[in-house]
């Protein structure tokens, strides 16, 4: 639902009449008064779109009123160009958006998809955290049947307190994963501690694990606890486990069977309840016929295996990913409005293959807010490996299409993949399923 406040009748009943063509439920009124009572009693409210200058309760204290209602409540600010400068202060305190007058109602209309979609968006996720219970799933980001699933992997191994083989191409997040595991057990109060096995060399790695006497080498020079100890009761996370060398692996074999080791030069023995969460991006079973990984350290760590897909295998969390990644960076880099991306952009995206997986989402967002100033990065705004030709002309050499034809083929395009199956392009398309079924009956009408 739209609520539309706006004191001059025809400016609102031409709003009115132009969002509810798009598809919009609207209610309007001429009163901020009249439309807090409204706010106050109905409760699916997305967006609130405001004139600034009103008699009684102008935009700035409707705002406030509406924030107090509900923060999640969207509030688009309409003002004369002699006060922009309050439109901007309006957004500071909160505003999504704001537009000038005289209004171009196709530029409401854009602005308004925008702002709904994306609040749709944020509801369908905390949606899915709310049907996880109370599991903490921070800054792992999906939708996907494939990642409901890795989340039900997770609440089920997280209390207890068996090892776990996490297996992904990097960049995937099996950090984030192994880090809910901790979050989600009886450990969660105590140590999570990561470490990559791959950037140390052997003689460090030995005693960064499991610690050192006073003059057990050159530069020993007093004792020094390793990453078991530290993490007694809590987790230990083996990030790149395949690189670690033949004599640590005889080594971590024992302390995982035994729960206890002894220090680099000690004769103490030191009993540990650490739980060990590995993780690697090779083939261990392969490494195993090599001769270069051990194959009972490696059935000892696989006692559960979380696979983790590929950003290739659930392109309907792309969209998801992308937009928790504008709001974030926006914010960080102190954007007044969260950046969005063109529909074209997007299709763009979706059709990339991704290699770097989420990390590779990640960069590319932050580095394309940080170069540029717009509030909406188009396909042109993208680096030119995300450019593909085919997607830019949608299999046409025309390159004078309008907006509304590149959108309307990229829909068709997208529903001949999905086999007609409409819930999976909008997700794969990162729109709103009823804003799809408005559009293809705007087709029909062609």
């Amino acid at each position: 639902m739209i609520v539309l406040v706006e004191d001059e009748d025809s400016n609102r009943q031409t709003m009115v009449r132009a969002l509810r063509k798009t598809g919009y439920a609207v209610k309007d009124f001429s009163r901020a008064a009249d439309a807090i009572e409204y706010m106050s009693k109905e409760g699916n409210v997305v967006l609130v779109i405001t004139d600034l200058i009103m008699p009684e309760i102008d935009g700035l204290d409707l705002l406030r009123e509406v924030k107090k209602l509900n923060p999640d409540i969207a509030v688009l600010m309409v003002t004369g160009h002699g006060s922009v400068d309050t439109a901007v202060e309006a957004m500071k305190k909160g505003a999504e958006d704001y537009l000038t007058k005289p209004i171009e109602l196709n530029e409401l209309r854009k602005r308004v998809g925008n702002i709904v979609e994306k609040k749709l968006l944020k509801r369908e996720v905390e949606t899915l955290r709310e049907r996880l219970g109370e599991f903490k799933f921070e800054n792992i980001i999906g939708k996907s049947a494939l990642m409901k699933e890795i989340f039900k992997q997770i609440k089920m191994v997280a209390p207890t307190r068996s090892s776990v083989l996490l297996i992904g191409e990097s960049g995937t997040g099996k950090e984030l994963i192994a880090n809910a595991i901790h979050e989600n057990s009886p450990r969660k109060d105590e140590r999570f501690m990561p470490i990559n096995c791959a950037a140390l060399p052997f003689e460090i790695l030995e005693s960064e694990l499991f610690g050192h006497e006073k003059g057990s080498f050159t530069g020993a020079i007093g004792r020094k606890l390793g990453k078991f100890e530290i993490a007694d009761k809590g987790t230990l996370f083996f990030d790149e486990v395949d690189s670690l060398p033949l004599e640590i692996q005889v080594k971590l074999l024992r302390a995982l069977e035994e729960r206890e080791f002894m220090r680099v030069g000690g004769v103490e023995t030191i009993r540990i309840d650490t739980r060990i969460i590995a993780a690697t991006k090779i083939d261990l079973e392969k490494k195993i016929e090599e001769g270069t990984f051990r194959s009972d350290l490696y059935y000892r760590l696989k006692v559960v295996t979380i696979r983790i897909p590929p950003l290739r295998e659930r392109r309907e969390d792309i969209p998801l990913l992308i937009n928790h990644f504008l709001k974030r960076f926006s914010d960080e880099n102190g954007r007044t409005v969260s950046v969005r991306l063109s529909s074209e952009a997007m299709l763009a995206l979706m059709e990339h293959e991704w290699e770097g997986n989420v990390r590779e989402v990640r960069n590319l967002i932050e580095s394309t807010i940080v170069l540029t100033e717009k509030d909406e990065i188009g396909f042109e705004d993208l680096p030119e490996e995300y450019r593909r030709k085919d997607v830019k002309d949608l299999g046409s050499d025309k390159t004078d299409k309008t907006i509304y034809e590149i959108e309307k083929e990229a829909i068709i395009k997208t529903l001949e993949k999905t086999g007609g199956n409409k819930t999976r392009a909008a997700e794969m398309l990162g729109m709103a399923l009823r804003t799809l079924h408005r559009k293809l009956k705007d087709y029909e009408k062609d």
